[in-house]
């Protein structure tokens, strides 16, 4: 893999982020992984097409009904050579993620939307024969969505592409373009079917990227001059906007040709834009994505180099300055965010990727918010090959996170459990081994959330309306939550692991907990045989996180577990039982 500043070094032969067909190398497979912000981090060496699938012949085709869970999991999505670059929610059951997809002759603008039960294909119109991307979504309304990116003419230019969704159906609206043979437009903010922003930017005459910014008023957009830092390239990635008089966008800039990058962050305050000062730490640095919150304050996230690798980088500030606000990286690894959104000013999401040094096997990633710190919480990731492109989320700590893999795209969701003044909502939910579990203080006042057993796991300590709590279970169990404030309680269930069928005499493994447990902690695990009536021991007092068994007859055997507190003998109720089908060998 090319260093990161050895990348962005060469950010103008890159075309800045540019996605355009390479000779020699598969457009459909560079545009998975070449996202804004990332500044081309992949060595992509030689053509692939391997594990393609050209079955789109069907739009409409839906994916199997989605739930959603207080962990992040993966969603069932159409299949389809298809790229997710952006994603944007109105509600629960209303939320569009856009990007392109392969038709067996070229890429074209493509778009799914989630009706809360499943997601669904909806047509596109193409603006021509050309390949064409769309980059960034969002909306004022569910009849009032819009889709911004690029495409690629008869004549080979690059022009921008805007589309609008009007509750019925998919358009192509004329957008504006500068004197230039090379534009792109990678995000769009909505606050107002007056007021709608699309950024990016284009190459300029002087041989160097500009920023770009064009505005909708209802009737046309027009472009609205945009300040630019330096004489190298200039590019904006992402935008966000709380009304007419408070717009920004995010991306990177160079000095000089050649120079290093650093990061870039504009505002618009109703009249003109302006640059505001921005940490740029490390060698390089970029801004990929940017959310504004309604109490004035703005998050932005990207990453820089520090020499060694790449780093997440979490920027938070106003109009006066941004500071550098420190994640929580895979250690010795790559990171890079791609896309941040908020639920509220204490409940905010970044998504990217992460990779081992030395390899490229690219892995999702998703950092957590909840007032006080950034954390690193549980993604599905998919296969190998994976990065998260975009993240959206809702009040009430819903959110919806799309990315890419080799072949096909990626869709997770977490839906995280509501802390009301009237108590859980739902009071009882399920996880996984090893899920990261969310609350969202969604009540008036402050609240607190303990653990319930005795074993002290626990303590959010207090937390205002707006803020929010993550833990995470690794070890199958029944457990009691308390909201100290209200006195409500909740149950969040895990359990074990374990295959859904086996043969007599063939040993099968049942898994117990996603790690080992903490000091002073150990797992309990009980059995029920054809032959028994009861659970009864089968692993106690163990360390171990799991263990074979040989099933002698056939029948049903159960399994359960709980984490157990050997220190002051507190523990957690009985995990619900998990069963294996036993046939005759």
């Amino acid at each position: 893999m090319p260093s990161v500043a050895g990348v962005i070094s060469t950010v103008k032969a890159n075309h800045g982020f540019d996605l355009r067909p390479r000779v020699f190398l598969s457009f459909r497979f560079v545009a998975r992984f070449l996202i804004p912000g990332a500044l081309c981090l992949f060595s992509l060496a030689g053509s692939t097409q391997a594990g393609r699938r050209d079955d789109e012949a069907c739009l409409c085709a839906a994916a199997a009904a989605a739930k959603c869970f207080p962990a992040w999991n993966q969603v069932a999505i159409p299949a389809g050579s298809n790229s997710f670059y952006a994603v944007a929610a109105f509600a629960r059951n209303d939320v569009w993620a856009v990007g392109s997809r392969y038709d067996g002759i070229n890429d074209r603008p493509f778009a799914e939307h989630f009706d809360g039960s499943r997601w669904t294909m909806v047509p596109v119109p193409a603006p021509g024969n050309g390949a064409a991307y769309l980059r960034g979504v969002d909306g004022s309304s569910s009849t009032d969505v819009w889709a911004a990116g690029y495409q690629i003419t008869q004549s080979g230019a690059q022009q921008s592409l805007i589309e609008h969704y009007d509750g019925v159906a998919w358009s192509i609206i004329p957008s504006a373009n500068p004197a230039s043979l090379a534009v792109y437009l990678s995000s769009v903010a909505a606050t107002a079917p007056n007021n709608v922003w699309a950024a990016g930017y284009y190459l300029g005459n002087a041989g160097v990227y500009r920023t770009l910014a064009e505005r909708w008023d209802g009737n046309s957009w027009t472009i609205v001059t945009t300040p630019n830092a330096g004489s190298g390239d200039n590019a904006l990635n992402g935008l966000a906007a709380t009304g007419p008089n408070d717009v920004w966008a995010v991306g990177y800039r160079l000095s000089a040709p050649g120079a290093s990058s650093a990061t870039l962050i504009l505002h618009f305050n109703g009249t003109t834009w302006s640059v505001v000062p921005s940490p740029s730490p490390g060698q390089t640095s970029s801004l990929s994505s940017v959310v504004a919150l309604d109490d004035g304050t703005v998050w932005a996230a990207g990453f820089y180099y520090d020499g060694t690798q790449a780093r997440t980088l979490l920027l938070h500030g106003d109009g006066s300055g941004f500071a550098a606000i420190a994640g929580e990286d895979y250690p010795n690894e790559g990171n890079v965010l791609n896309g941040i959104a908020a639920s509220n000013s204490g409940d905010i999401w970044a998504a990217g990727y992460h990779y081992p040094s030395g390899t490229s096997d690219y892995q999702g990633l998703i950092e957590h918010y909840d007032g006080q710190q950034w954390t690193r919480v549980s993604s599905v990731q998919g296969t190998s090959y994976t990065y998260l492109a975009g993240i959206t989320a809702q009040a009430g700590g819903a959110s919806w996170a799309v990315g890419n893999t080799l072949t096909t795209t990626i869709v997770e969701s977490v839906c995280e459990i509501q802390v009301a003044d009237t108590g859980f909502i739902p009071s009882n939910a399920s996880g996984n081994q090893g899920d990261t579990i969310g609350w969202s203080i969604t009540g008036s006042g402050a609240h607190q959330l303990v653990d319930a057993s005795g074993m002290q796991l626990f303590d959010s300590g207090s937390r205002e309306g707006g803020a929010s709590f993550q833990f995470t279970f690794n070890a199958a169990a029944s457990y009691s939550i308390v909201d100290l404030a209200t006195n409500a309680s909740s149950v969040v269930t895990v359990p074990v692991k374990l295959p859904a069928t086996a043969t007599t005499g063939t040993p099968f493994t049942v898994t117990w907990s996603a790690a080992t447990p903490s000091q002073g902690f150990v797992f309990d695990v009980q059995i029920r045989t054809p032959s028994d009536a009861v659970f009864h021991n089968w692993q106690v007092g163990q360390i171990n996180v799991a263990a074979t068994y040989v099933p002698s007859s056939p029948g049903s055997y159960a399994f359960r577990a709980r984490l157990r507190n050997s220190t002051n003998g507190a523990f957690a109720k009985w995990s619900p039982p998990r069963t294996v089908s036993v046939a005759n060998r």
